[in-house]
């Protein structure tokens, strides 16, 4: 029943990451396939520009809304649109009387620049 509503219209790539040793044996982010996902939202939140003598970066941060049995971690990764963004922070789990209501939300990091 969850995100059957005109907000909840986006399909995301969820890529579960983790550390693991690569082929020389140095702890390095390994990545699983990209799974879609069906009835997200990405929201815009805010933007910071980071102006320096040495770069010049913006910092975007997104509200993501997904379903309630995603398995969202702090260290995974969501495309959509044609973009990646980390996690920012724990994702949670919003639970609610109603599973129309029950979701996963996390916000998203994008740094361009």
């Amino acid at each position: 029943m969850f995100g059957r509503t005109a907000l909840m219209d986006q399909t995301v790539q969820h890529v579960s990451r983790y550390m693991a040793p690569d082929d020389r044996g140095n702890d390095s982010w390994q990545e699983d396939p990209p799974v879609d996902v069906e009835h997200c939202s990405v929201q815009p939140l805010d933007s910071v520009e980071y102006l320096s003598s040495a770069s010049d970066q913006v910092v975007s941060r997104w509200q993501f809304f997904g379903p309630p049995g995603l398995d969202l971690k702090a260290t995974d990764l969501i495309r959509a649109d044609g973009k990646e963004y980390e996690i920012d922070g724990q994702p949670g789990i919003n639970r609610a009387v109603s599973p129309l209501l029950a979701h996963t939300s996390a916000v998203l990091k994008e740094v361009t620049g």
